[in-house]
């Protein structure tokens, strides 16, 4: 229908065209200098419709061409960026591959991709794997370039690989120039973490524990561990400055409520005893029984040398609530050899050994047994306890003792 029309309008406009020509031809003339030109005013507006029609057409063409191009480029483009992802991904697959020469080559010639900070990050840690901490520091230069957050990205992987290859205190630096922004974000404080435990730095690392259990940044185990570790760590520095003052009085800071007090005092007693305060171990032990009985703990108190007879009456103190206890017979036996109360010490060796033999009893057993002259017993005892310890020699043919007449 709408064809139709316009072939009814174009014959109706030809015909109107038509007749206005034989009513009119018109006339133009064009002069330019000594040139003229002259024609219908029909064939005028005929040539100037075919100059504007030739306009357009070139624009069109123009245009089309233009378009082309665009897509063309954009096609080469998309097939640049794709070759660039696949060389991207073939890099990561290299990095996890351990292929690290092959994962720096990959990475950083697609670097130009939609990802370039993977690229820089994952290769600075392809270079530190290969040694070149020049390339290494040259990824990571580029990586701060990527993007607003990339400066952070860059410089906590910058502190990782430092803290890999034992460049502990580069890798605190690193980290303490790092903005406030940046000073509480969970791998940083990791890092701190991991930067304080490498250097020893006790007391910084036990103010910031507080804020990874906070976090949630590790598991109570591994916290534990950590404060544990740091704990020990001061404890060992206070016995090696060689006064007992200071390290009394950091337990008495650490206060009764530590959860981890009972597992340092297997540390605290050994301290004391080489600082010459012996008393101060015995009391400490004992008041730790006294909270809560840990047979390892009876044993300690059995391993300090003050005042021998007082050890003994407290140690039978014991036997009170815990009569059949082989730890505290083995270690009041112990007590007992520092009396010099040996008949007393073979009896309660002798107790453990009928409640609960052990390759600790027999070879005390065996030992004293030797010295009281009964030699036959003490070989006796000495061969039981290296059965229990599971050292038995292999059952193999042994020769016959010849008789000489």
């Amino acid at each position: 229908m709408i064809l139709f029309l316009a072939a009814l309008f174009a014959l109706a406009a030809a015909a109107a065209i038509a007749v206005a020509i034989q009513y009119d031809s018109g006339y133009v003339l064009l002069a330019y200098g000594h040139t003229t030109v002259e024609m219908t005013l029909w064939v005028a507006l005929a040539l100037l419709a075919l100059f504007l029609f030739v306009v357009w057409l070139l624009f069109s063409l123009l245009r089309r061409s233009a378009r082309l191009s665009d897509k063309l480029g954009a096609l080469r483009g998309q097939r640049r960026q794709q070759r660039e992802r696949q060389r991207s991904h073939r890099g990561v697959i290299a990095y996890t591959q351990g292929n690290w020469l092959q994962a720096k080559r990959l990475l950083l010639s697609s670097a130009s991709s939609d990802k370039p900070l993977i690229n820089y990050l994952l290769a600075a840690r392809a270079c530190q794997r290969l040694g070149d901490e020049r390339g290494a520091l040259q990824a990571l230069s580029q990586a701060k370039n990527c993007g607003t957050q990339a400066s952070l990205a860059a410089a906590l992987t910058q502190a990782e690989l430092q803290l890999d290859n034992g460049q502990l205190e580069e890798a605190l630096a690193t980290l303490n120039r790092l903005g406030k922004s940046a000073e509480r974000q969970p791998a940083t404080l990791l890092l701190l973490a991991r930067a304080y435990r490498g250097l020893g730095d006790w007391q910084a690392l036990l103010a910031l524990l507080p804020e990874l259990n906070k976090r949630k940044l590790l598991q109570e185990s591994a916290r534990r561990e950590l404060e544990l570790e740091a704990l020990r760590g001061q404890l060992l520095r206070l016995r090696h400055g060689g006064d007992a003052e200071p390290l009394l009085k950091w337990w008495q800071q650490l206060g009764r409520s530590s959860h981890l007090r009972s597992e340092l005092l297997e540390d605290m007693v050994p301290a004391l005893l080489s600082l010459g305060r012996s008393s101060e171990a015995s009391k400490l032990v004992r008041a730790a029984i006294k909270q809560q009985w840990r047979d390892e703990l009876v044993l300690l108190f059995a391993a300090i040398n003050d005042d021998p007879a007082r050890q003994l009456r407290v140690a039978e103190s014991w036997l009170k609530e815990q009569p059949n206890n082989p730890q505290l017979l083995l270690a009041l036996a112990r007590i007992c050899l520092r009396n010099e109360l040996w008949g007393k010490a073979r009896e309660y060796l002798e107790s453990a050994h009928r409640i609960a033999p052990s390759a600790t009893v027999c070879f005390e057993l065996s030992r004293l047994l030797e010295h009281l002259g009964d030699a036959e017993l003490a070989a006796s005892m000495l061969r039981e306890g290296l059965l229990l310890q599971g050292q038995q020699l292999p059952d193999l043919p042994m020769p016959h003792l010849s008789h000489q007449s």
